[in-house]
């Protein structure tokens, strides 16, 4: 019984760790003039969405704040593959004055859409 103790006293601490740092963020692509995209991802028990969400917002101002600019959301996406959470972003990095650089308004993108043809 102490051997077992012994052996989940090492094993427990080490898992924790690993996991902590479980998860990637990528480099922030150009996908046309001032639009940038980034995803990162992060497992399940390392912090799930919301510290993908975090790394990724992370990238996204700073890539605008070395080129001196606003950072502006235009889109997000996220997805659940067990037991990863990934979290993309597209934005811009606007200047100040920037006709498009306004206070943003949000929605939520609808589950299912109907066409009537």
């Amino acid at each position: 019984m102490i051997k077992l103790y012994r052996v989940w006293a090492l094993v427990l601490p080490l898992s924790i760790v690993t996991l902590a740092g479980c998860g990637t963020t990528g480099s922030v692509m150009s996908v046309g003039p001032d639009t940038y995209m980034v995803t990162a991802q992060k497992h399940n028990f390392a912090g799930g969405l919301s510290s993908a969400q975090s790394n990724a917002l992370e990238q996204a101002n700073a890539k605008c704040a070395e080129e001196g600019k606003q950072l502006i959301v235009t889109n997000t996406t996220t997805d659940f593959d067990r037991p990863m959470y990934t979290f993309g972003i597209t934005f811009r990095c606007l200047s100040q004055g920037d006709r498009d650089l306004t206070r943003p308004t949000y929605q939520q993108s609808p589950d299912v859409v109907i066409e009537n043809r």
